[in-house]
């Protein structure tokens, strides 16, 4: 039998694979990628706070948007489009636990975000390595 916490990440796999069509979609629009990161940002005012993930999360929006840019493209694929199927995650307001149950509805996009950020670690990790050698941090 599964434990809470195994089927509310499953869940939230779940969810976030079913944005990966759409994060392909925004990978390959410059205008769209902006809008969803600006989205993000005021989304981000309303989550409860992530602890020690804060900065990571930073690092992970500068990743995608080098990224995008072609600046940085020593990454999978899988990667990115994860770490853009969560940003889609937390800016739609009908996820699985929608926004509009105040204060449940965040905690939703918050585990997103630190499941995600706990899957790429390594690859942020990567990242983190290749801004400071190249003077962007």
């Amino acid at each position: 039998m599964k434990t809470r916490k195994e089927y509310s990440e499953r869940r939230l796999l779940d969810a976030l694979k079913s944005n990966m069509e759409s994060a392909k979609a925004y990978l390959d629009d410059d205008e769209k990628m902006e809008g969803l990161f600006q989205d993000f940002e005021k989304k981000l005012a309303q989550i409860p706070k992530i602890g020690s993930k804060a900065s990571d999360l930073a690092v992970l929006c500068s990743m995608v948007r080098a990224y995008a840019k072609k600046q940085y493209t020593d990454i999978s694929i899988a990667t990115i489009l994860l770490s853009i199927a969560a940003l889609i995650y937390v800016v739609n307001p009908m996820d699985i636990v929608p926004d509009f149950m105040l204060g449940v509805g965040q905690i939703d996009d918050a585990a997103a975000i630190v499941l995600v950020l706990q899957m790429i670690q390594m690859d942020l990790n990567k990242y983190k390595k290749w801004q400071e050698a190249n003077g962007k941090r």
